[in-house]
């Protein structure tokens, strides 16, 4: 992506500029002029891979209907996924993000009983993402646009419950050399993506249409 390129390249030319300074700043005998620039080495290409155990990928569902009151909202996280960010050399083309979910691996945070819990698990797996159909969720990013400062916009498409759309995911990111992360929050509405909000009671208690994804992917 460009911006993560720019990023590993600033700081290498930090670092280059760091050792020019020093070099130029020496006093060189029998001359006035400073000492010539060193030429640092060509950025290379490279490969970061996302790590969960540093990440956090959450999805927040709200409640609505007329008997709101006696449902709660919920709080999922996806625990399975993979991905990588690559960065081409410097000059080449812009590079890439992908990200692989395993759509059984979403589970329920909140503080409930074990067999509410097992059963939302499976309304969510069977009724609502249809897992078993549809076992995978995944994001490739196409171009990044409305770039002010760390800030910026991943045009991806995103394919969830076998529907695929292209989507404009705000997101703050910083790299270096060693890592980089990307933060942020994107609201998704499930009935773009072929999904029926759950609904009991006639439809007296249900959830959103629009799920809230909360993010924070780390990528060494």
């Amino acid at each position: 992506m460009k911006l993560l390129l720019q990023a590993v390249t600033i700081a290498a030319v930090l670092l280059s500029n760091s050792l020019i300074a020093g070099v130029q700043s020496a006093p060189q005998k029998g001359s006035r002029k400073p000492a010539p620039p060193l030429v640092s080495a060509p950025i290379q290409a490279k490969t970061y891979t996302i790590i969960p155990a540093e990440s956090s990928l959450t999805v927040f569902v709200g409640k609505a209907g007329a008997l709101s009151f006696l449902a709660h909202d919920h709080n999922i996280a996806v625990r399975s996924y993979s991905g990588r960010v690559v960065i081409p050399a410097a000059g080449a083309a812009a590079g890439s993000l992908e990200l692989d979910i395993d759509a059984k691996s979403l589970a329920v945070l909140d503080r409930i009983s074990e067999k509410d819990r097992q059963e939302i698990t499976n309304s969510m797996n069977n009724i609502v993402l249809e897992s078993g159909k549809f076992p995978k969720i995944t994001f490739r990013s196409v171009s990044i646009t409305n770039f002010n400062g760390p800030n910026l916009t991943i045009n991806s498409d995103l394919t969830l419950h076998g529907v695929t759309r292209r989507i404009a995911i705000p997101a703050s990111i910083s790299a270096t050399p060693q890592s980089l992360r990307a933060r942020g929050r994107y609201v998704l509405k499930q009935t773009d993506f072929g999904i029926t909000p759950y609904s009991a009671a006639a439809g007296s208690i249900k959830v959103k249409n629009e799920v809230i994804i909360n993010f924070n992917i780390v990528a060494k």
